[in-house]
């Protein structure tokens, strides 16, 4: 009884690790199919060459890098992973990408890689061709409408409108200055050309923020700073139509209340455009763009 016991314990033994080996060998393998997936459909937005890869992911081919990322990979949960999601949604490659979307076999092969724990390709991994598999058709993507071509497109001009609202609103500052140190009218009219035309670009450069976001996909800390240059830039804009309204006001001359509260709202808006474009180039150089060291 006592050997059947052993036999029987060494047979599930065998059997377990044999069964573990298996899903090893198959990780591995997916492994190196996932990094050809990637060489042929992400190197263009996120290869290791490029000097300003798209959401500063630029180690797309390093698997054990993406793998040891847990705001792109959760291990044995795909439907966590930000990475698959992208992949799942076409989020990624986007669309503006030179490359169709991938196959339903290829996004399966990426499920199943990080489903197994997303391990590493073998050392001597060869290229190995994907092979779809019954019912799953490997038809590229099919172009985006004109219309949405046209939207992203508009959006793209969001980067270079920023300049406008952001200089505006800090020349304003100076001429406000020079307004009460000299109490020259001429000075606050300019004061109130500058906030009034500084308003209406901020209002411009907010839509096509969110026309830009819309296309485009960020993950962990990027995310998060998305989010906030968003918001504060849609915050700033309505700051700057109050600025607009409270300098056209026949009672915000020199030396009264309305004054003071347009000019403490004046530095408000400075401060919130600011802050809001430093946010913007922290998605491009990071948080740490101004360091010195």
């Amino acid at each position: 009884m006592r050997r059947i016991l052993i036999h029987t314990l060494i047979l599930l033994l065998a059997a377990g690790f044999g069964q573990a080996a298996e899903k090893d060998a198959e990780g591995v393998r997916l492994a190196g199919q996932v990094r050809e997936i990637f060489v042929a459909k992400c190197v263009d937005c996120h290869g290791p060459n490029l000097p300003r890869p798209k959401g500063k992911f630029g180690y797309v081919l390093d698997l054990k890098r993406v793998a040891a990322n847990p705001d792109y990979v959760v291990h044995r949960q795909p439907a966590l992973s930000e990475l698959y999601k992208m992949i799942r949604d076409d989020d990624m490659p986007g669309e503006d990408a030179k490359v169709p979307a991938l196959t339903p076999a290829e996004k399966e092969t990426v499920r199943r890689w990080i489903e197994l724990g997303a391990p590493e390709p073998a050392a001597t991994t060869q290229p190995t061709k994907l092979v779809a598999s019954p019912g799953a058709p490997m038809d590229p993507k099919t172009a985006p409408p004109t219309s949405k071509k046209l939207l992203r497109w508009i959006g793209r001009f969001h980067p270079v409108s920023t300049h406008f609202p952001v200089a505006l609103m800090l020349v304003a500052v100076l001429a406000e200055g020079l307004a009460w140190w000299t109490r020259r009218e001429s000075w606050q009219q300019t004061v109130r050309f500058l906030v009034i035309v500084a308003a209406l670009g901020a209002v411009a450069t907010g839509v096509l923020g969110w026309i830009n976001a819309s296309f485009t996909s960020y993950v962990g800390q990027n995310a998060t700073i998305l989010t906030w240059h968003r918001w504060l830039g849609t915050a700033t804009a309505v700051w700057a139509l109050v600025c607009a309204a409270l300098a056209v006001m026949d009672e915000c001359r020199e030396g009264t209340p309305a004054r003071q509260r347009f000019r403490g709202a004046l530095l408000a808006g400075a401060a919130l455009v600011s802050i809001t474009g430093f946010l913007g180039s922290a998605l491009i150089y990071g948080l740490d763009h101004y360091a010195l060291w």
